[in-house]
Order: C-alpha cells, then sequence, then structure tokens
C-alpha cells in the first residue's frame, strides 16, 4: 500500500467528485499525519529536557493529529477541518511558550509557524486569522517582558543552550516538511490540469474537425439534390412536351414512337438517378466508372434530338464538323450524354437568336476532341478561373431569360474526370466560348 492509498483511506468518497475538494482533503491528510509524525520526536525530547507540559502537550498532538484525518470521511468542510488541525497546534505552541519563559523560550518563535500552516493548508482568509491571532499573542509576550514579568520556565534551566539548539531548528523542518506537501500537491494538480486541459484541447480539434467533416457532409449532400435538380430538368422537360404531344397526336406510328421516347427519357431519369446515388454512397469522392466502347456520334445525335426545340425556339442553328476518322471513346454512356448535353445546352443558353453553335470533332493522336463553340458574350478573362466550380455565376447571362444553377461546368467537369476524360475552355477573340472535351479513343 503506498502512501497515497493511506491518505484516501481517510477522506470520504463523497469528496472524490470534486477535483479542488479532494485536492484540499489529501494536503489536509497528509499535513495531520506529518505533524503527528514530527510531533512524536518532541515528546522524547521534552522527557530529555524534563519539561512535563511539553510531553502531555506533545502526546496530545501526537493523539489528536492521528484522529482528526477520520474527520476527512464525514461531511464536514474541509475549511473547518482545515482550521481545527491549526488550533491544536497553535494552542500546544502558545501554552508551551508560556511555560518556557514566553519571548524567552526557544518555542516562542513558532508563533510564526502558526499563520503560515493556515495559509498553506487551510486558505488566506484563515492565514489572516491565525496571523492576527498570533500577533496578538507575540505582542502579549513583549509587553509581559517589556513590564518585567517572569513568565515560569518549567524545563531543565541547565540544558537551556541545548533546549535552543534543538527545539528552534525545528521550526524550519515543520515549514518546510507542509510547504513541500503543500508544493507537491500543487504540483499535482497543476499536472492534472494540463493533462485535463491538453485532452480538452484534442476533443476540440476531434470536435472542429468533425464539424468540419460534417459541413463538408450536409454541403455534398446539397450538392447532390442541386446535381439531381439540375440534370433531371431535361428528361422531365421531354417527358411533358412528349406527353402533351400525346394528347393532340392521331397518328399511331407517331403516338408509338411519342411512347418509346417516353420511356426512353424515363430510362435516362432512372440511370441518372441511379449513377448520382452511387456517388453519394461512396460519400461522394471520385469513384472509378465502368467504362465500355462508345460511339460518340451517336450519343451526340441523341443529345441533338433532345436540344432541337431550345434551339429552334431561339432560331440557333447547330452545325456539326466531323473530321474524325475513329469516333469509338472509352466512356460511361450517362455521364458522356451529360456532358455533351450540358456543353451544347449552355452554348445555346448564352447565344443570342439566329446564332450558330458549332460541334467539331477531331481525332489527335489517340484521343477524340469534341469542341463546342457558341457566338455570345464569351468569358471574362478575370472570370476564367472561376469555371468548372461549383455554383459559379458568371457575368454572362442566358439571352432568353433561361435558368441558370451556376451548376453545369461543375458537373460537367466532375462526370468528365469519372471517365478519366478532359475538358478545358479555350479563349478566342473571334468567337464567343469554346469549350473542348477529349476523350480516349479504342481502336
Amino acid at each position: 500500500m503506498n502512501i497515497g492509498s493511506i491518505v484516501d483511506f481517510f477522506i470520504s468518497p463523497h469528496r472524490h467528485s470534486d477535483s479542488k475538494e479532494l485536492r484540499r482533503a489529501r494536503l489536509y491528510v497528509r499535513a495531520c499525519l506529518l505533524t503527528s509524525l514530527f510531533s512524536n520526536s518532541y515528546i522524547w525530547l521534552s522527557v530529555y529536557f524534563q519539561y512535563d507540559k511539553g510531553v502531555y502537550l506533545m502526546i496530545f498532538n501526537v493523539v489528536g493529529f492521528l484522529l482528526i484525518p477520520l474527520l476527512a470521511r464525514t461531511k464536514l468542510p474541509i475549511t473547518w477541518l482545515g482550521n481545527l488541525y491549526v488550533s491544536i497546534g497553535a494552542f500546544a505552541i502558545l501554552v508551551l511558550t508560556y511555560y518556557s519563559g514566553g519571548v524567552w523560550s526557544a518555542i516562542y518563535p513558532w508563533i510564526i509557524s502558526i499563520p503560515v500552516l493556515a495559509l498553506l493548508v487551510v486558505n488566506k482568509n484563515a492565514g489572516i486569522f491565525w496571523g492576527l491571532v498570533s500577533f496578538g499573542f507575540m505582542i502579549w509576550y513583549a509587553v509581559l517582558a517589556l513590564q518585567g514579568m517572569e513568565l515560569p520556565v518549567e524545563y531543565n534551566l541547565e540544558d537551556r543552550t541545548l533546549w535552543y539548539v534543538t527545539i528552534v531548528p525545528g521550526l524550519l523542518l515543520i515549514i518546510l516538511f507542509i510547504s513541500f506537501v503543500f508544493e507537491y500537491t500543487q504540483s499535482k494538480a497543476l499536472n492534472e490540469l494540463e493533462e485535463s486541459n491538453a485532452q480538452l484541447l484534442s476533443q476540440k480539434e476531434t470536435i472542429a474537425s468533425q464539424s468540419k467533416t460534417l459541413e463538408k457532409l450536409i454541403e455534398e449532400k446539397d450538392y447532390i439534390i442541386r446535381i439531381l435538380a439540375h440534370d433531371l430538368r431535361n428528361p422531365l422537360k421531354n417527358i411533358t412536351g412528349l406527353a402533351q404531344l400525346l394528347e393532340i397526336e392521331d397518328d399511331a406510328v407517331r403516338v408509338k414512337e411519342c411512347t418509346e421516347m417516353i420511356v426512353q427519357s424515363s430510362a435516362k431519369a432512372q440511370h441518372l438517378v441511379n449513377r448520382v446515388l452511387e456517388m453519394d454512397a461512396s460519400e461522394q469522392e471520385l469513384r472509378s466508372v465502368k467504362l465500355s466502347n462508345i460511339k460518340l456520334n451517336a450519343v451526340l445525335h441523341q443529345v441533338l434530338d433532345i436540344l432541337t426545340e431550345a434551339a429552334q425556339l431561339k432560331s440557333i442553328k447547330i452545325k456539326v464538323e466531323d473530321n474524325t476518322t475513329n469516333d469509338v471513346v472509352l466512356a460511361e454512356e450517362t455521364y458522356l450524354t451529360l456532358i455533351l448535353e450540358n456543353l451544347i445546352s449552355n452554348a445555346i443558353k448564352f447565344s443570342e437568336t439566329n446564332k450558330i453553335v458549332t460541334v467539331k470533332l477531331e481525332n489527335e493522336h489517340d484521343t477524340l476532341r469534341v469542341s463546342i463553340t457558341d457566338e455570345g458574350p464569351g468569358i471574362e478573362p478575370e472570370e476564367e478561373e472561376m469555371l468548372f466550380k461549383k455554383f459559379s455565376r458568371l457575368s454572362a447571362r442566358p439571352t432568353a431569360g433561361e435558368s441558370s444553377t451556376g451548376l453545369g461546368l461543375s458537373l460537367v467537369k466532375r462526370y468528365i474526370e469519372l471517365i478519366d476524360g478532359k475538358v478545358w475552355y479555350e479563349r478566342d477573340a473571334s468567337v464567343g466560348a469554346t469549350f473542348v472535351v477529349e476523350l480516349k479513343t479504342v481502336s
């Protein structure tokens, strides 16, 4: 059993819930036990110097300082117990001083220890109180000496010199011992506080990190919703238009064609939802996609069929320049469709009426490049770095009041990375804006 376990034996469990209360209780118990041990040596010194009152009072101190730690197991305030500890010591010192000559006694300097121990073991208020008490008694003893009143000297005067050289140094020892106990307790409390602060700092950093992660997840969830809202608009718009056409169409062949187109648009919408949910399930991180051989011309014409109505409403001509010798690319059909649809749709949105949107296809080594050029206002040089970022709103606006979420180009960037392609903007002062998509070809 170590010293800490012995000290804690005297302390009530209810004090362990308050770290400050526990620290003060441990200091109180340690001081009591140490003073009891120290007083034990003065029993034998009193016997040697034939100082009977010293023997009795030191026995009283030893027993008292061994018993009062048990009061720490009660619910009595530690402040009360600490003052009881000081009271026992003060009573013994003041009585022994009186019966050994007053100011001429070797015990007289010990009065200094009373407020010092009160300050260390109890608190500042106790130190002030016992300081006033001690000062009062020292003045009283001094007045008695000045008046020539001789106080009783009940120890063996023949050993007066030896009495001084053994009693006075004890004052230094007891103050040093209690001070070391106090310093140990304070240092331990400070170390525990530092550990607690370090733990709190670590927890704070963890919470901050979790908060950032949560903010990112919320942003990504919002992004997912915006993706669906943005890219489902065209399929749903097509379905609505075809459904309205069915209401007025009498030709059975045309009705069948419209029905098939509705089924295709619905399937594309469902496929898009599945792809977006896959991205969400992977915590919105870019992931590998199953790529296959896709004829880009076929996908391009499907996109142009979808956007024909939007182009016709603004009398915009979509011109295709196919200079390829190989249009088979490694891609994923849904993402490739969305990439071309977003870029061509943007070209239509930002072009005035009666303009031309040019889609140029050409092979470059083992890649196929699709350049989409409009005759709109183009991109301001200072805004180019904002391209492909989420929710970027540029100064150029759609020319016929079309909606723009600021998501289109960011989605293009995301989708092109998913299928291992590239996309960039090419500045050309002679025309509006040119966006280039590059994909790997398959021999």
